[in-house]
Protein backbone atom coordinates (compact mmCIF):
# COMPACT_ATOMS: atom_id res chain seq x y z
CA UNK A 1 0.00 0.00 0.00
CA UNK A 2 1.16 3.55 -0.76
CA UNK A 3 0.96 6.12 2.04
CA UNK A 4 -0.68 9.46 1.26
CA UNK A 5 1.31 12.45 2.41
CA UNK A 6 -0.54 15.61 3.59
CA UNK A 7 0.28 15.94 7.26
CA UNK A 8 -2.44 16.01 9.91
CA UNK A 9 -1.85 17.49 13.12
CA UNK A 10 5.21 16.34 18.44
CA UNK A 11 31.15 23.62 35.41
CA UNK A 12 30.97 26.49 37.34
CA UNK A 13 29.31 29.69 36.33
CA UNK A 14 31.69 32.42 35.26
CA UNK A 15 32.41 34.30 38.43
CA UNK A 16 30.48 37.34 39.47
CA UNK A 17 33.35 39.06 41.25
CA UNK A 18 33.01 41.50 44.07
CA UNK A 19 33.59 45.19 43.43
CA UNK A 20 34.16 46.24 47.02
CA UNK A 21 35.45 45.01 50.36
CA UNK A 22 34.55 44.96 54.06
CA UNK A 23 31.45 47.00 54.82
CA UNK A 24 30.97 48.10 51.21
CA UNK A 25 30.91 44.63 49.62
CA UNK A 26 27.60 42.89 48.95
CA UNK A 27 27.57 39.21 49.93
CA UNK A 28 26.63 36.47 47.47
CA UNK A 29 25.77 33.49 49.68
CA UNK A 30 24.68 30.16 48.20
CA UNK A 31 21.08 29.06 48.58
CA UNK A 32 22.34 26.21 50.74
CA UNK A 33 24.64 28.25 53.04
CA UNK A 34 23.81 27.09 56.51
CA UNK A 35 24.24 30.37 58.40
CA UNK A 36 21.42 32.95 58.10
CA UNK A 37 22.39 36.06 56.11
CA UNK A 38 22.00 38.43 59.06
CA UNK A 39 24.33 36.34 61.21
CA UNK A 40 26.87 36.03 58.39
CA UNK A 41 26.93 39.81 58.00
CA UNK A 42 27.46 40.25 61.74
CA UNK A 43 30.58 38.10 61.59
CA UNK A 44 32.25 39.94 58.73
CA UNK A 45 35.72 41.32 59.46
CA UNK A 46 36.22 45.03 59.94
CA UNK A 47 38.86 45.77 57.33
CA UNK A 48 39.88 49.19 56.11
CA UNK A 49 39.33 49.50 52.38
CA UNK A 50 42.91 50.43 51.51
CA UNK A 51 43.76 51.47 47.94
CA UNK A 52 45.89 48.37 47.32
CA UNK A 53 43.03 46.09 48.41
CA UNK A 54 40.55 47.90 46.20
CA UNK A 55 43.05 47.75 43.33
CA UNK A 56 43.48 43.97 43.71
CA UNK A 57 39.72 43.45 43.84
CA UNK A 58 39.29 45.42 40.63
CA UNK A 59 42.11 43.47 38.97
CA UNK A 60 40.45 40.22 40.02
CA UNK A 61 37.07 41.35 38.70
CA UNK A 62 38.40 42.51 35.35
CA UNK A 63 40.49 39.35 34.93
CA UNK A 64 37.42 37.20 35.59
CA UNK A 65 35.32 39.15 33.11
CA UNK A 66 38.03 38.69 30.48
CA UNK A 67 38.24 34.97 31.10
CA UNK A 68 41.63 35.15 32.84
CA UNK A 69 40.43 32.97 35.70
CA UNK A 70 43.91 32.05 36.90
CA UNK A 71 44.77 35.72 37.45
CA UNK A 72 41.40 36.22 39.16
CA UNK A 73 42.02 33.24 41.45
CA UNK A 74 45.50 34.38 42.48
CA UNK A 75 44.48 38.00 43.05
CA UNK A 76 41.30 37.21 44.95
CA UNK A 77 43.14 34.57 46.99
CA UNK A 78 45.62 37.23 48.06
CA UNK A 79 42.81 39.62 49.06
CA UNK A 80 41.01 36.85 50.94
CA UNK A 81 44.10 36.18 53.08
CA UNK A 82 44.56 39.93 53.71
CA UNK A 83 40.95 40.66 54.63
CA UNK A 84 39.80 37.26 55.97
CA UNK A 85 36.46 38.06 54.35
CA UNK A 86 34.55 34.77 53.74
CA UNK A 87 32.86 36.16 50.64
CA UNK A 88 36.18 36.89 48.98
CA UNK A 89 37.50 33.50 50.09
CA UNK A 90 34.50 31.86 48.40
CA UNK A 91 35.08 33.72 45.14
CA UNK A 92 38.79 32.93 45.22
CA UNK A 93 38.08 29.23 45.83
CA UNK A 94 35.62 28.93 42.96
CA UNK A 95 37.95 30.77 40.60
CA UNK A 96 40.88 28.53 41.51
CA UNK A 97 38.81 25.36 41.09
CA UNK A 98 37.59 26.55 37.71
CA UNK A 99 41.18 27.32 36.68
CA UNK A 100 42.32 23.89 38.01
CA UNK A 101 44.81 25.59 40.36
CA UNK A 102 44.06 23.16 43.15
CA UNK A 103 46.81 24.21 45.61
CA UNK A 104 45.43 27.74 45.57
CA UNK A 105 41.87 26.41 45.71
CA UNK A 106 42.70 24.39 48.83
CA UNK A 107 44.28 27.37 50.56
CA UNK A 108 41.25 29.59 49.84
CA UNK A 109 38.78 26.83 50.70
CA UNK A 110 40.44 26.20 54.05
CA UNK A 111 40.08 29.89 54.87
CA UNK A 112 36.46 29.90 53.68
CA UNK A 113 35.64 26.83 55.81
CA UNK A 114 37.46 28.29 58.82
CA UNK A 115 35.52 31.55 58.57
CA UNK A 116 32.18 29.79 57.94
CA UNK A 117 32.46 26.36 59.58
CA UNK A 118 28.78 25.56 59.03
CA UNK A 119 28.89 26.29 55.29
CA UNK A 120 28.50 22.96 53.47
CA UNK A 121 29.67 24.38 50.16
CA UNK A 122 32.92 25.54 51.74
CA UNK A 123 33.60 22.04 53.04
CA UNK A 124 32.73 20.49 49.67
CA UNK A 125 35.07 22.89 47.88
CA UNK A 126 37.87 21.87 50.25
CA UNK A 127 37.09 18.18 49.59
CA UNK A 128 37.20 18.77 45.83
CA UNK A 129 40.62 20.40 46.03
CA UNK A 130 41.99 17.60 48.25
CA UNK A 131 40.73 14.91 45.91
CA UNK A 132 42.19 16.61 42.84
CA UNK A 133 45.51 16.86 44.65
CA UNK A 134 45.42 13.08 45.23
CA UNK A 135 45.09 13.38 48.99
CA UNK A 136 42.50 10.59 49.24
CA UNK A 137 42.89 9.79 52.94
CA UNK A 138 42.29 13.44 53.87
CA UNK A 139 39.34 13.53 51.48
CA UNK A 140 37.74 10.61 53.30
CA UNK A 141 38.35 12.24 56.69
CA UNK A 142 36.78 15.51 55.53
CA UNK A 143 33.72 13.66 54.23
CA UNK A 144 33.39 11.75 57.50
CA UNK A 145 33.45 15.02 59.47
CA UNK A 146 30.89 16.50 57.11
CA UNK A 147 28.64 13.45 57.46
CA UNK A 148 28.82 13.68 61.25
CA UNK A 149 27.72 17.30 61.07
CA UNK A 150 24.89 16.50 58.68
CA UNK A 151 23.87 13.48 60.74
CA UNK A 152 23.27 15.77 63.69
CA UNK A 153 21.14 17.93 61.40
CA UNK A 154 19.25 14.80 60.22
CA UNK A 155 20.31 15.55 56.68
CA UNK A 156 22.36 12.45 55.95
CA UNK A 157 20.41 11.30 52.87
CA UNK A 158 20.97 14.63 51.14
CA UNK A 159 24.64 14.50 52.12
CA UNK A 160 25.11 11.25 50.21
CA UNK A 161 23.55 12.76 47.09
CA UNK A 162 25.75 15.83 47.38
CA UNK A 163 28.78 13.57 47.83
CA UNK A 164 27.90 11.76 44.60
CA UNK A 165 27.71 15.09 42.80
CA UNK A 166 31.10 16.22 44.18
CA UNK A 167 32.78 12.89 43.40
CA UNK A 168 31.15 12.68 39.99
CA UNK A 169 33.07 15.80 38.94
CA UNK A 170 36.44 14.41 40.03
CA UNK A 171 39.03 13.81 37.33
CA UNK A 172 40.38 10.71 39.14
CA UNK A 173 37.48 8.28 38.78
CA UNK A 174 39.15 5.41 40.67
CA UNK A 175 39.85 7.64 43.65
CA UNK A 176 36.27 8.96 43.60
CA UNK A 177 34.85 5.42 43.67
CA UNK A 178 37.25 4.48 46.50
CA UNK A 179 36.01 7.43 48.53
CA UNK A 180 32.36 6.64 47.85
CA UNK A 181 32.83 3.01 48.87
CA UNK A 182 34.27 4.16 52.17
CA UNK A 183 31.27 6.47 52.65
CA UNK A 184 28.79 3.68 51.91
CA UNK A 185 30.61 1.53 54.46
CA UNK A 186 29.81 4.15 57.12
CA UNK A 187 26.07 3.45 56.72
CA UNK A 188 25.67 0.15 54.80
CA UNK A 189 21.92 -0.04 55.55
CA UNK A 190 21.28 3.44 54.15
CA UNK A 191 19.32 3.33 50.89
CA UNK A 192 20.54 6.85 50.13
CA UNK A 193 24.16 5.68 50.34
CA UNK A 194 23.66 2.99 47.70
CA UNK A 195 21.54 5.39 45.65
CA UNK A 196 24.46 7.83 45.60
CA UNK A 197 26.79 5.00 44.57
CA UNK A 198 24.45 4.10 41.71
CA UNK A 199 24.45 7.71 40.49
CA UNK A 200 28.25 7.85 40.65
CA UNK A 201 28.54 4.63 38.64
CA UNK A 202 26.09 5.92 36.04
CA UNK A 203 28.13 9.09 35.70
CA UNK A 204 31.25 7.00 35.18
CA UNK A 205 29.57 4.77 32.60
CA UNK A 206 29.72 1.53 34.65
CA UNK A 207 26.08 0.53 34.16
CA UNK A 208 26.40 -3.02 35.53
CA UNK A 209 27.66 -1.77 38.90
CA UNK A 210 25.12 1.04 38.81
CA UNK A 211 22.35 -1.54 38.34
CA UNK A 212 23.66 -3.62 41.23
CA UNK A 213 23.67 -0.54 43.47
CA UNK A 214 20.13 0.38 42.37
CA UNK A 215 18.95 -3.15 43.20
CA UNK A 216 20.45 -2.80 46.68
CA UNK A 217 18.58 0.51 47.12
CA UNK A 218 15.27 -1.15 46.27
CA UNK A 219 16.04 -4.07 48.57
CA UNK A 220 16.41 -1.59 51.41
CA UNK A 221 13.57 0.70 50.37
CA UNK A 222 11.25 -1.13 47.94
CA UNK A 223 8.79 1.75 47.46
CA UNK A 224 11.29 4.51 46.59
CA UNK A 225 10.04 5.94 43.31
CA UNK A 226 13.20 7.89 42.52
CA UNK A 227 15.28 4.73 42.87
CA UNK A 228 12.85 2.86 40.64
CA UNK A 229 13.18 5.53 37.97
CA UNK A 230 16.96 5.34 38.22
CA UNK A 231 16.92 1.57 37.72
CA UNK A 232 14.59 1.91 34.74
CA UNK A 233 16.88 4.54 33.18
CA UNK A 234 19.88 2.24 33.67
CA UNK A 235 18.09 -0.65 31.95
CA UNK A 236 17.11 1.60 29.06
CA UNK A 237 20.69 2.88 28.80
CA UNK A 238 21.70 -0.78 28.49
CA UNK A 239 19.17 -0.99 25.64
CA UNK A 240 17.26 -3.70 27.48
CA UNK A 241 13.68 -2.59 26.85
CA UNK A 242 12.09 -5.96 27.76
CA UNK A 243 13.73 -5.92 31.21
CA UNK A 244 12.80 -2.27 31.68
CA UNK A 245 9.18 -3.09 30.84
CA UNK A 246 9.11 -6.07 33.22
CA UNK A 247 10.62 -3.96 35.98
CA UNK A 248 8.12 -1.13 35.49
CA UNK A 249 5.22 -3.58 35.66
CA UNK A 250 6.55 -5.41 38.73
CA UNK A 251 7.22 -2.16 40.62
CA UNK A 252 3.77 -0.78 39.79
CA UNK A 253 2.11 -4.04 40.84
CA UNK A 254 3.68 -3.59 44.26
CA UNK A 255 3.22 0.20 44.33
CA UNK A 256 0.02 1.02 42.43
CA UNK A 257 -0.02 4.62 43.72
CA UNK A 258 3.48 5.39 42.38
CA UNK A 259 2.21 8.06 40.01
CA UNK A 260 5.61 9.35 38.89
CA UNK A 261 6.80 5.86 37.95
CA UNK A 262 3.52 5.14 36.16
CA UNK A 263 3.85 8.36 34.19
CA UNK A 264 7.36 7.38 33.09
CA UNK A 265 6.14 3.88 32.22
CA UNK A 266 3.41 5.40 30.06
CA UNK A 267 6.00 7.52 28.24
CA UNK A 268 8.15 4.40 27.78
CA UNK A 269 5.16 2.66 26.18
CA UNK A 270 4.76 5.56 23.76
CA UNK A 271 8.42 5.15 22.76
CA UNK A 272 7.65 1.46 22.17
CA UNK A 273 4.62 2.48 20.08
CA UNK A 274 2.31 0.51 22.39
CA UNK A 275 -0.38 3.14 22.09
CA UNK A 276 -3.27 1.33 23.76
CA UNK A 277 -1.21 0.28 26.79
CA UNK A 278 0.17 3.80 27.07
CA UNK A 279 -3.36 5.17 27.01
CA UNK A 280 -4.42 2.80 29.82
CA UNK A 281 -1.52 3.92 32.01
CA UNK A 282 -2.06 7.62 31.28
CA UNK A 283 -5.73 7.24 32.22
CA UNK A 284 -4.69 5.80 35.59
CA UNK A 285 -2.36 8.74 36.14
CA UNK A 286 -5.14 11.14 35.12
CA UNK A 287 -7.43 9.55 37.71
CA UNK A 288 -4.80 10.30 40.38
CA UNK A 289 -4.08 13.85 39.18
CA UNK A 290 -7.28 15.01 37.45
CA UNK A 291 -6.16 18.65 37.28
CA UNK A 292 -2.76 18.04 35.69
CA UNK A 293 -3.07 19.67 32.27
CA UNK A 294 -0.15 17.81 30.69
CA UNK A 295 -1.45 14.38 31.70
CA UNK A 296 -5.02 15.12 30.62
CA UNK A 297 -3.70 16.41 27.30
CA UNK A 298 -1.62 13.26 26.80
CA UNK A 299 -4.71 11.11 27.37
CA UNK A 300 -6.55 13.14 24.74
CA UNK A 301 -3.78 12.71 22.18
CA UNK A 302 -3.44 8.97 22.83
CA UNK A 303 -7.20 8.54 22.58
CA UNK A 304 -7.03 10.24 19.19
CA UNK A 305 -4.09 8.02 18.20
CA UNK A 306 -6.18 4.96 19.12
CA UNK A 307 -9.17 6.34 17.19
CA UNK A 308 -11.24 6.69 20.37
CA UNK A 309 -12.75 9.94 19.23
CA UNK A 310 -15.31 10.43 22.00
CA UNK A 311 -12.66 10.11 24.73
CA UNK A 312 -10.25 12.25 22.73
CA UNK A 313 -12.78 15.07 22.56
CA UNK A 314 -13.61 14.81 26.27
CA UNK A 315 -9.99 14.90 27.47
CA UNK A 316 -8.86 17.56 25.00
CA UNK A 317 -11.70 19.85 26.08
CA UNK A 318 -10.75 19.32 29.71
CA UNK A 319 -7.09 20.07 28.86
CA UNK A 320 -8.27 23.30 27.25
CA UNK A 321 -10.20 24.24 30.39
CA UNK A 322 -7.05 23.71 32.45
CA UNK A 323 -4.84 25.59 29.99
CA UNK A 324 -6.95 27.96 27.84
CA UNK A 325 -3.97 29.13 25.77
CA UNK A 326 -3.37 25.61 24.37
CA UNK A 327 -4.06 26.26 20.69
CA UNK A 328 -2.64 22.87 19.78
CA UNK A 329 -5.54 21.31 21.71
CA UNK A 330 -7.93 23.35 19.56
CA UNK A 331 -6.17 22.03 16.47
CA UNK A 332 -6.63 18.44 17.65
CA UNK A 333 -10.25 19.06 18.64
CA UNK A 334 -10.79 20.21 15.07
CA UNK A 335 -9.24 16.95 13.91
CA UNK A 336 -11.52 14.94 16.21
CA UNK A 337 -14.57 16.70 14.77
CA UNK A 338 -13.20 16.25 11.25
CA UNK A 339 -12.74 12.50 11.70
CA UNK A 340 -16.25 12.32 13.08
CA UNK A 341 -17.43 14.14 9.93
CA UNK A 342 -18.74 17.05 12.02
CA UNK A 343 -17.24 19.49 9.59
CA UNK A 344 -18.93 22.70 10.82
CA UNK A 345 -17.65 22.00 14.34
CA UNK A 346 -14.18 21.29 12.96
CA UNK A 347 -14.11 24.65 11.19
CA UNK A 348 -15.18 26.39 14.42
CA UNK A 349 -12.28 24.85 16.32
CA UNK A 350 -9.78 25.73 13.60
CA UNK A 351 -11.02 29.32 13.47
CA UNK A 352 -10.47 29.65 17.24
CA UNK A 353 -6.71 29.08 16.81
CA UNK A 354 -4.96 32.40 17.41
CA UNK A 355 -2.38 33.98 15.15
CA UNK A 356 0.65 32.10 16.42
CA UNK A 357 2.50 28.82 16.08
CA UNK A 358 -0.51 26.77 14.97
CA UNK A 359 -2.41 29.39 12.98
CA UNK A 360 -0.95 28.42 9.60
CA UNK A 361 -1.79 24.74 10.03
CA UNK A 362 -5.30 25.58 11.19
CA UNK A 363 -5.88 27.63 8.04
CA UNK A 364 -4.81 24.69 5.87
CA UNK A 365 -7.19 22.38 7.70
CA UNK A 366 -10.05 24.84 7.15
CA UNK A 367 -9.42 24.57 3.42
CA UNK A 368 -9.50 20.77 3.53
CA UNK A 369 -12.70 20.73 5.62
CA UNK A 370 -14.47 23.17 3.31
CA UNK A 371 -13.83 20.74 0.48
CA UNK A 372 -15.16 17.85 2.54
CA UNK A 373 -18.30 19.89 3.16
CA UNK A 374 -18.76 19.87 -0.59
CA UNK A 375 -17.59 23.38 -1.49
CA UNK A 376 -14.43 22.70 -3.49
CA UNK A 377 -14.34 26.18 -4.99
CA UNK A 378 -14.48 27.84 -1.54
CA UNK A 379 -11.79 25.47 -0.30
CA UNK A 380 -9.42 26.40 -3.14
CA UNK A 381 -10.13 30.12 -2.70
CA UNK A 382 -9.37 29.83 1.00
CA UNK A 383 -6.09 28.00 0.37
CA UNK A 384 -5.08 30.56 -2.27
CA UNK A 385 -5.62 33.29 0.35
CA UNK A 386 -3.18 31.60 2.76
CA UNK A 387 0.14 33.40 2.33
CA UNK A 388 3.17 31.16 2.90
CA UNK A 389 6.18 32.82 4.52
CA UNK A 390 8.81 30.34 3.33
CA UNK A 391 9.40 27.32 1.11
CA UNK A 392 8.22 24.85 3.76
CA UNK A 393 4.88 26.63 4.06
CA UNK A 394 4.62 26.92 0.28
CA UNK A 395 4.96 23.12 0.13
CA UNK A 396 2.27 22.62 2.77
CA UNK A 397 -0.22 24.85 0.94
CA UNK A 398 0.36 22.91 -2.28
CA UNK A 399 -0.06 19.58 -0.48
CA UNK A 400 -3.31 20.78 1.09
CA UNK A 401 -4.72 21.80 -2.30
CA UNK A 402 -3.52 18.52 -3.79
CA UNK A 403 -5.37 16.69 -0.98
CA UNK A 404 -8.72 18.33 -1.70
CA UNK A 405 -8.32 17.70 -5.44
CA UNK A 406 -7.25 14.08 -4.95
CA UNK A 407 -10.20 13.43 -2.62
CA UNK A 408 -12.46 14.88 -5.33
CA UNK A 409 -10.70 12.51 -7.81
CA UNK A 410 -9.53 15.47 -9.85
CA UNK A 411 -6.12 13.91 -10.40
CA UNK A 412 -5.21 15.99 -13.45
CA UNK A 413 -5.81 19.25 -11.56
CA UNK A 414 -3.85 17.87 -8.59
CA UNK A 415 -0.96 17.09 -10.90
CA UNK A 416 -0.99 20.66 -12.26
CA UNK A 417 -0.87 22.11 -8.74
CA UNK A 418 2.08 19.89 -7.86
CA UNK A 419 3.91 20.69 -11.11
CA UNK A 420 3.69 24.41 -10.29
CA UNK A 421 4.83 23.84 -6.71
CA UNK A 422 7.82 21.77 -7.83
CA UNK A 423 8.85 24.58 -10.16
CA UNK A 424 8.79 26.95 -7.16
CA UNK A 425 10.51 24.52 -4.76
CA UNK A 426 12.54 22.14 -6.96
CA UNK A 427 13.49 18.75 -5.59
CA UNK A 428 11.25 18.85 -2.53
CA UNK A 429 10.73 15.22 -1.47
CA UNK A 430 7.18 15.71 -0.16
CA UNK A 431 6.05 17.32 -3.41
CA UNK A 432 7.74 14.64 -5.50
CA UNK A 433 6.09 11.94 -3.42
CA UNK A 434 2.64 13.52 -3.77
CA UNK A 435 3.12 13.95 -7.53
CA UNK A 436 4.11 10.30 -7.84
CA UNK A 437 0.74 9.33 -6.31
CA UNK A 438 -1.25 11.64 -8.57
CA UNK A 439 0.65 10.39 -11.62
CA UNK A 440 -0.02 6.77 -10.63
CA UNK A 441 -3.75 7.49 -10.52
CA UNK A 442 -3.53 8.88 -14.05
CA UNK A 443 -1.55 5.89 -15.29
CA UNK A 444 1.59 7.99 -15.81
CA UNK A 445 3.87 5.32 -14.41
CA UNK A 446 6.99 6.86 -15.93
CA UNK A 447 6.38 10.03 -13.89
CA UNK A 448 5.63 7.97 -10.78
CA UNK A 449 8.83 5.97 -11.09
CA UNK A 450 10.92 9.04 -11.97
CA UNK A 451 9.75 10.99 -8.92
CA UNK A 452 10.16 8.10 -6.49
CA UNK A 453 13.64 7.30 -7.80
CA UNK A 454 14.57 10.99 -7.49
CA UNK A 455 13.57 10.83 -3.82
CA UNK A 456 15.67 7.68 -3.35
CA UNK A 457 18.59 9.38 -5.08
CA UNK A 458 18.44 12.12 -2.44
CA UNK A 459 17.59 9.76 0.42
CA UNK A 460 18.30 6.05 -0.28
CA UNK A 461 16.65 5.00 2.99
CA UNK A 462 13.41 6.88 2.43
CA UNK A 463 10.96 4.22 3.59
CA UNK A 464 7.87 5.79 2.03
CA UNK A 465 9.50 6.00 -1.40
CA UNK A 466 10.86 2.43 -1.18
CA UNK A 467 7.42 1.17 -0.24
CA UNK A 468 5.54 3.26 -2.83
CA UNK A 469 7.81 2.22 -5.70
CA UNK A 470 7.77 -1.41 -4.60
CA UNK A 471 3.97 -1.40 -4.38
CA UNK A 472 3.57 0.38 -7.74
CA UNK A 473 5.83 -2.11 -9.52
CA UNK A 474 3.89 -4.93 -7.85
CA UNK A 475 0.43 -3.64 -8.64
CA UNK A 476 0.94 -2.07 -12.07
CA UNK A 477 3.76 -4.10 -13.67
CA UNK A 478 5.30 -7.56 -13.65
CA UNK A 479 8.71 -6.32 -12.44
CA UNK A 480 8.32 -8.38 -9.31
CA UNK A 481 12.01 -8.96 -8.59
CA UNK A 482 12.67 -5.21 -8.52
CA UNK A 483 9.64 -4.75 -6.27
CA UNK A 484 10.90 -7.49 -3.94
CA UNK A 485 14.30 -5.83 -3.52
CA UNK A 486 12.69 -2.46 -2.76
CA UNK A 487 10.22 -3.89 -0.25
CA UNK A 488 12.92 -5.95 1.47
CA UNK A 489 14.84 -2.73 2.09
CA UNK A 490 11.72 -1.01 3.37
CA UNK A 491 10.72 -3.84 5.71
CA UNK A 492 14.27 -4.01 7.09
CA UNK A 493 14.09 -0.32 7.96
CA UNK A 494 10.55 -0.50 9.43
CA UNK A 495 9.67 -4.14 10.14
CA UNK A 496 6.40 -3.35 11.95
CA UNK A 497 4.98 -0.85 9.46
CA UNK A 498 1.49 -1.94 8.40
CA UNK A 499 1.68 -0.33 4.95
CA UNK A 500 4.95 -2.05 4.07
CA UNK A 501 3.65 -5.41 5.31
CA UNK A 502 0.57 -4.85 3.14
CA UNK A 503 2.76 -4.15 0.10
CA UNK A 504 4.84 -7.28 0.74
CA UNK A 505 1.68 -9.33 1.19
CA UNK A 506 0.30 -8.01 -2.09
CA UNK A 507 3.56 -8.88 -3.85
CA UNK A 508 3.42 -12.44 -2.48
CA UNK A 509 -0.13 -12.69 -3.80
CA UNK A 510 0.96 -11.50 -7.24
CA UNK A 511 3.76 -14.08 -7.14
CA UNK A 512 1.22 -16.82 -6.35
CA UNK A 513 2.43 -17.37 -2.76
CA UNK A 514 -1.04 -17.15 -1.23
CA UNK A 515 -0.25 -18.56 2.22
CA UNK A 516 2.71 -16.17 2.60
CA UNK A 517 0.52 -13.31 1.39
CA UNK A 518 -2.12 -14.03 4.05
CA UNK A 519 0.58 -14.09 6.75
CA UNK A 520 1.81 -10.58 5.85
CA UNK A 521 -1.68 -9.15 5.31
CA UNK A 522 -3.03 -10.48 8.63
CA UNK A 523 -0.07 -8.92 10.46
CA UNK A 524 -0.66 -5.64 8.64
CA UNK A 525 -4.36 -5.58 9.56
CA UNK A 526 -3.54 -6.40 13.21
CA UNK A 527 -1.21 -3.40 13.36
CA UNK A 528 -3.53 -1.02 11.53
CA UNK A 529 -7.24 -1.40 10.88
CA UNK A 530 -7.19 -0.02 7.33
CA UNK A 531 -9.78 -0.49 4.58
CA UNK A 532 -7.26 -1.07 1.77
CA UNK A 533 -5.41 -3.72 3.77
CA UNK A 534 -8.77 -5.39 4.45
CA UNK A 535 -9.54 -5.25 0.73
CA UNK A 536 -6.26 -7.01 -0.09
CA UNK A 537 -6.64 -9.67 2.61
CA UNK A 538 -10.22 -10.37 1.58
CA UNK A 539 -9.21 -10.79 -2.06
CA UNK A 540 -6.47 -13.29 -1.25
CA UNK A 541 -8.80 -15.27 1.05
CA UNK A 542 -11.52 -15.29 -1.62
CA UNK A 543 -9.13 -16.55 -4.29
CA UNK A 544 -7.99 -19.29 -1.90
CA UNK A 545 -11.63 -20.37 -1.56
CA UNK A 546 -12.20 -18.97 1.94
CA UNK A 547 -15.26 -16.95 0.89
CA UNK A 548 -16.87 -16.70 4.29
CA UNK A 549 -13.74 -15.40 5.96
CA UNK A 550 -13.15 -12.97 3.09
CA UNK A 551 -16.66 -11.55 3.45
CA UNK A 552 -16.20 -11.22 7.23
CA UNK A 553 -13.01 -9.19 6.69
CA UNK A 554 -14.71 -6.95 4.11
CA UNK A 555 -17.85 -6.45 6.21
CA UNK A 556 -15.86 -5.38 9.29
CA UNK A 557 -14.03 -2.81 7.17
CA UNK A 558 -17.28 -1.62 5.52
CA UNK A 559 -18.82 -0.83 8.89
CA UNK A 560 -16.03 1.67 9.59
CA UNK A 561 -15.29 3.00 6.09
CA UNK A 562 -18.32 2.34 3.88
CA UNK A 563 -17.17 4.78 1.17
CA UNK A 564 -13.65 3.46 0.64
CA UNK A 565 -12.99 3.21 -3.09
CA UNK A 566 -10.52 0.30 -2.96
CA UNK A 567 -12.71 -1.74 -0.61
CA UNK A 568 -15.89 -1.30 -2.61
CA UNK A 569 -14.00 -2.00 -5.83
CA UNK A 570 -12.71 -5.38 -4.73
CA UNK A 571 -16.10 -6.42 -3.33
CA UNK A 572 -17.79 -5.58 -6.66
CA UNK A 573 -15.04 -7.48 -8.46
CA UNK A 574 -15.85 -10.76 -6.69
CA UNK A 575 -19.51 -10.13 -5.77
CA UNK A 576 -20.90 -8.11 -8.66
Amino acid sequence: MIITRFRVISPLIVLSLLTACAGTMKPGPSAETAAPPAKAEANLPKVELKPEILFDLLVGEIAGQRGQIGVAAATLGKVAQQTRDPRVAERATLAALYAKRFDEALQSAELWAELRPDDIEAREAKITALLELGRVTETKRQFEELFKLEGVRRNLDQSYLRAAAVLGRASNRAAAIDVMQSLVALHPRSAAAHFAMAHLMVRGGDLDKALAAADEVLNLRPDWEEAALLKARILLSQKDSPKAKSFFEAFLDGNPRATTVRLNYARFLIDQKEWQKALTEFKRVAADVPDDADTIYAVGLLSLQNNQLEDAGKYLKRALELRPDNDQARLYLGQVAEQGKRYAEAVRWYREVDDGEYYFEAQLRIGVVLARQGDLAAARRHLHDVKPQNDAQHVQVALAEETVLREARLYREALEVLNAAIQAVPGDKDLLYARSLAAEKLGLLDVTEHDLREILKQDPKNVNALNALGYTLTDRTTRFQEALELLKQAIELKPDDAYIMDSMGWLQYRLGNHAEAVKYLRRALDVRNDAEIAAHLGEVLWVMGNHGEAEAVWNRALRETPDNEALNGVIKKFKP
